[in-house]
C-alpha cells in the first residue's frame, strides 16, 4: 500500500515538474500568433515597424506578481545578437500600458541554439541569396524612414529660421521707434 502511494506521489512531482518547465520554456510564435501579440502591444508594433521581424518569437509565462500580464514575448534578433522582451502591465484593470521589459545581448552558446532553431524551422528554402535580398528590403525601408525622418527635421529648421526673421525685423522696428 505504501509503495503504492508513494509511487502515485512521486509521479505526480515528475509530472508537475514537466507541466512547470514546459510553461518556464515558452513556447515560439507563429507568424499569425505575433501579430496577434503586436496588435495588443503597441510598444512591440513599433519596436517590429522599426525594426523588421524577428527571426524568432516567443511566449514565456511571468510569475511576476500584479500588475503584470500573464506572459511576456521575447523577440530574437540574431544578426544584432539581441534578445528583447515586451510586456503589458494592468491598470484600473485593463492592459493599458505597454513596456520593453529586458533587452540583453545574446551570448555565443544562445545565439549558436537559436541559429539552430532558425536553420531547422526554415528548412533549406532561405538560402544567402534570399537573405541578402531580405536584408536589402529593410535596410531601404529603414533608409525611407530615416529621409522621412530628415525631411521633417529640414521643415522643421525652416520654420524655426522664418520665425527667427520674423523676430529680428520686428526688434529691428521696435528700436527705430
Amino acid at each position: 500500500m505504501r509503495r503504492g502511494v508513494a509511487v502515485w506521489v512521486g509521479s505526480a512531482i515528475v509530472l508537475g515538474g514537466v507541466v512547470v518547465s514546459g510553461a518556464l520554456a515558452g513556447r515560439e510564435l507563429t507568424e499569425e500568433d505575433l501579430r496577434a501579440e503586436m496588435a495588443r502591444n503597441r510598444t512591440m508594433a513599433a519596436y517590429v515597424a522599426r525594426n523588421g521581424v524577428p527571426d524568432i518569437a516567443e511566449s514565456h509565462f511571468l510569475s511576476d506578481r500584479p500588475p503584470w500580464d500573464d506572459h511576456e514575448v521575447r523577440l530574437y534578433y540574431l544578426d544584432a545578437r539581441k534578445e528583447i522582451a515586451f510586456a503589458r502591465a494592468f491598470i484600473l484593470g485593463r492592459p493599458d500600458i505597454q513596456v520593453i521589459r529586458n533587452e540583453r545581448p545574446l551570448t555565443d552558446e544562445e545565439l549558436a541554439a537559436l541559429a539552430q532553431r532558425t536553420r531547422l524551422r526554415r528548412g533549406s528554402g532561405l538560402g544567402p541569396a534570399e537573405r541578402a535580398e531580405d536584408a536589402a528590403r529593410r535596410a531601404e525601408a529603414a533608409a525611407g524612414r530615416v529621409e522621412s525622418a530628415a525631411d521633417s527635421a529640414e521643415h522643421a529648421a525652416d520654420r524655426a529660421e522664418a520665425m527667427a526673421g520674423k523676430m529680428e525685423s520686428a526688434f529691428q522696428r521696435a528700436l527705430r521707434k
